[in-house]
């Protein structure tokens, strides 16, 4: 089968992260994969993986660059004849249409959900109907949140993002402390900030933690300044972009995560939480979207309810109190995710949904 991945790469955010993986998965299991995208950090890792690459960039340059990456698009399709144009970004789907339906009428384009403002659902949901497009969503909950919001169920299904590849799962190091860490964009929807004021109460409380955050993004800046005004910044570490995950996870004794999504806000499981379990790291999360698809509350994690600060406070507390539960939490998130997201799991439910 050939397929196309159009998508931006120009980062190292989960969507570019997801892509890769994808495009490894699919490219490994003898399918020619093209990815038609934005330059980015990636884009190496894919060209080594034995994908292909066009430069398509629907980010650029305003209405023209839009425009610009159609017609870049159409050529590339005239040439191949793709079977499949998997778009993981909503905004490049409307261009893509247009350019399959000039240069290559029979192949079949998908739209890969990850998520969109809550306002937007309705919209989208209507125009990817009368486009004629087909969905994946990266969860249970964003399949079944695009069918309530009037997607055709017979054209959509879902899959969970692909795994990273490990070679080894590390020893937590040995301190006398326990190190929290995050792993997100630093953006106002994954909420970092309300981590930092959490770590403060954490220790207030006397308990022996560090907090090490991983990732960039545009409220860096301010989270730093959060750490100073509450005199907390020497017991915090940022660490900017992370690649090396053995290195992050092998540091982080439980991963926290604190995003603000609140109804139809937010979709999936996100990559951080996956590859936690990958490295049987526990996690305490507040629930969005299909996170409690994967850490079920009391049993392969902490689950809890967005904005109830004392169960989340109360969950890392006892947590950090006792290593043989984190070893328990951290172990059965691994069995959980390995069992839905492995290779063939991924593939098999990819594959399921191109037959659609």
């Amino acid at each position: 089968m050939k397929i196309v991945l159009t998508t931006s790469m120009a980062g190292l955010g989960g969507t570019e992260n997801a892509t890769f993986r994808l495009g490894r998965l699919l490219t490994e299991r003898g399918h020619r994969v093209i990815l038609a995208s934005s330059d980015g950090p990636l884009l190496p890792d894919a060209q080594a993986a034995g994908m292909m690459w066009q430069p398509v960039d629907f980010y650029r340059g305003g209405v023209f660059g839009y425009i610009k990456a159609v017609f870049a698009l159409m050529k590339m399709l005239k040439q191949e004849q793709p079977d499949i144009v998997h778009c993981q970004m909503a905004r490049i789907v409307p261009g893509c249409v247009a350019a399959v339906r000039l240069a290559s009428p029979k192949t079949k384009v998908f739209y890969h959900a990850r998520g969109l403002n809550p306002e937007t659902y309705p919209k989208i949901a209507k125009m990817f109907d009368r486009l004629g497009v087909y969905i994946i969503g990266n969860c249970r909950h964003e399949q079944e949140k695009l069918i309530r919001h009037g997607f055709p169920a017979e054209r959509i299904r879902y899959t969970y993002n692909a795994l990273h590849q490990i070679d080894r799962v590390p020893e937590k190091s040995r301190r006398d402390f326990i190190m929290l860490g995050t792993l997100s964009r630093l953006d106002k929807v994954r909420a970092v900030h309300l981590m930092i004021d959490i770590f403060k109460q954490l220790l207030d409380k006397g308990l022996p933690v560090r907090l090490q955050i991983a990732g960039i993004g545009e409220e860096m800046e301010n989270l730093k300044h959060q750490a100073e005004r509450l005199g907390i910044a020497d017991k915090v570490n940022f660490l900017g972009g992370v690649r090396d995950l053995t290195a992050f996870f092998g540091e982080t004794d439980i991963l926290v995560n604190t995003p603000h999504c609140i109804g139809d806000h937010g979709a999936g499981v996100g990559n951080n939480i996956l590859e936690a379990g990958l490295y049987h790291t526990p996690v305490v999360t507040y629930d969005m979207a299909g996170i409690s698809e994967i850490v079920i509350n009391g049993q392969t994690g902490f689950c809890i309810p967005f904005g109830n600060q004392e169960a989340f406070i109360d969950a890392v507390v006892r947590l950090s109190a006792d290593p043989k539960l984190r070893k328990q939490l951290g172990n059965a998130l691994n069995r959980h995710v390995t069992a839905l997201c492995s290779d063939d799991e991924i593939y098999r439910t990819t594959m399921d949904a191109y037959r659609m």
